[in-house]
């Protein structure tokens, strides 16, 4: 039984545009024992305050006709990095809406309560966050210290296995080696946690992992998967799209990408994003409407960017060469949008040089060559007034949207980095992962078995072995048969090109059977003794 909270010492925030609700919710706190609330409006001076003072605990309110909102104050405090790990946000919302609560979930606070909501909510919502909280506080406050090493050291030898925050401070292990690029450890971690049941956010980020290891395609089959199961878990989406366009299918990242803003149309660097892969994919239409969506989105966010209007401009210089095009309204709007982002961003050093090299090169594509070099010259002379030390051609090429697309060249398996192949660490390995398999530990086997092959990639045994767990989980856990029989034929694929002995001849006969089976009439337990 968790020891009970001294809510007395607890400094509160609470921050409403209703003086009335403002009055009633601080009645409720002091009535939980809250002794330390400081209850304020909500205006953008509110982050200055926040910026300026620790708080504990952090109550928003988010109503829907407030000219500044709750959500975007909440952007603003996660964009200027306000929301430090030793605060808990609670998200009070009176917009129950399925975008405003996908946008409340990608900006992430602790907890959102939807408006009105008893005291008896209230009272389980800050229970719960306070001990978890507190379990957690050695943890972030070294995070908060910029100490992400001991951080990591604290998730593992502060909480046992039993301690019903170990999973949670297991996840923040997972994300501070993420940050800090130990991508394998990473790797394993949230491995271990997907493969006990907790599927959403470590199956996330193990994709998360897989993609900055180059194993795109087990990082799409396991984000397909996700996605299946939770078509309202966006930023998995992102993540397709990134996976999609790393192999060079750029058509399929723009489709990934337009499905996310249609369920999630607020995100205004999801826009920016579709706009730029509709660019490279031709596809103007998307692009255009992608890019006026993020300047109306821009309105009231503080992820406001020129590239919006420089980048709408360009799909106007593009029509432009389109037969049957008015190229006089054309040039007409290309001036009007580069205006209108100087307007907008009058402290951006760059926007002026930006807005120049375009107007050089919508003028050379007229044939206006004086022209062109006039506004080229005009791009040089700005940079210089305002001591820019920066490429022109590169600053170009982005302005053009002609840098090339994200990709990267695909790798089937990455090598160990650092490791020659070693085909005896294998064996070893693959007898290590046999016992945790044998031990009741799935997902750590498949772990093992994976570094063996890793380690060889001529290790058949491991192969076969592999095969042979993801279809036990396909039989298993029929909401992710997909996605685990997806990797079932990879192994498979990958093995018969290798099998050389009599025993792996037979082990792929025995899988090759099971999997003419349906999955629900597979037999129950160990389909086969594991190779060793």
């Amino acid at each position: 039984m968790p020891s009970a909270i001294d809510y007395s010492k607890l400094r509160v925030l609470l921050i409403d545009s209703s003086g009335n609700l403002r009055s009633t919710i601080k009645s409720m706190l002091e009535s939980l024992g809250f002794a330390r609330v400081r209850a304020v409006t909500i205006s953008e001076r509110v982050l200055d305050d926040i910026a300026e003072n620790e708080f504990d605990i952090i109550l928003l309110g988010h109503n829907i006709h407030d000219r500044y909102s709750g959500l975007q104050l909440l952007e603003e405090a996660r964009f200027r990095k306000l929301m430090r790990p030793t605060c808990s946000w609670v998200l009070m919302s009176s917009d129950p809406s399925q975008e405003s609560m996908l946008f409340a979930i990608e900006v992430q606070p602790d907890e959102v309560l939807i408006k009105p909501f008893t005291m008896s909510e209230l009272r389980t919502r800050l229970d719960n966050l306070c001990h978890r909280r507190a379990a957690l506080e050695p943890i972030e406050k070294a995070i908060e210290r910029n100490a992400p090493n001991r951080a990591i050291k604290l998730c593992d030898s502060l909480l046992g296995k039993s301690d019903a925050n170990y999973y949670q401070a297991q996840l923040i292990k997972g994300r501070l080696l993420l940050d800090t690029g130990q991508y394998q450890k990473a790797e394993a971690v949230f491995e271990g946690l997907y493969w006990a049941g907790k599927e959403l956010q470590p199956g996330y980020y193990l994709a998360e992992s897989q993609f900055h290891l180059g194993k795109m395609n087990e990082a799409q089959s396991l984000l397909e998967g996700l996605i299946g199961n939770h078509p309202l878990l966006i930023p998995a989406y992102d993540l397709l799209a990134r996976v999609h366009e790393a192999c060079g299918r750029l058509e399929q990242a723009q489709d990934t990408l337009k499905e996310a803003t249609r369920r999630s149309p607020r995100g205004l660097t999801r826009q920016l994003e579709l706009g730029r892969v509709a660019t490279h994919t031709k596809n103007l239409d998307i692009a255009e409407q992608a890019y006026k969506k993020s300047i109306s989105l821009g309105e009231h966010s503080c992820q406001a960017s020129p590239d919006s209007f420089i980048r709408l401009a360009n799909i106007h210089r593009m029509r432009m060469l389109e037969e049957g095009h008015d190229v006089q309204q054309g040039l007409t709007e290309i001036e009007k949008l580069l205006a209108r982002g100087q307007r907008r961003f009058p402290k951006d050093p760059e926007i002026k040089v930006r807005s120049e090299l375009l107007m050089a090169k919508t003028h050379q594509d007229l044939g206006e060559e004086e022209r062109a070099a006039a506004y080229l010259e005009l791009a040089r002379s700005s940079a210089h007034e305002a001591e820019l030390d920066v490429d022109l051609e590169k600053i170009r090429q982005q302005v053009l949207a002609e840098e090339p697309p994200r990709i990267v060249q695909q790798r089937e398996e990455p090598a160990v980095s650092g490791k020659q192949q070693d085909p005896v660490m294998s064996a070893k390995v693959n007898r290590i992962g046999v016992r945790n398999y044998m031990a009741g530990k799935p997902g750590q086997a498949i772990r093992y078995f994976g570094m063996a092959f890793e380690h060889d990639k001529k290790n058949v045994a491991a192969l076969l072995n592999l095969a042979q767990l993801f279809l036990e989980a396909a039989r298993d856990t029929p909401s992710r048969s997909d996605e685990r029989l997806k990797m079932f034929k990879r192994y498979m694929q990958l093995a018969q090109r290798l099998v050389d002995t009599k025993s792996h001849q037979q082990k792929l006969k025995q899988l090759d059977e099971f999997s003419t089976m349906l999955i629900s009439n597979l037999p129950e337990g160990s389909l086969g003794s594991l190779l060793k």
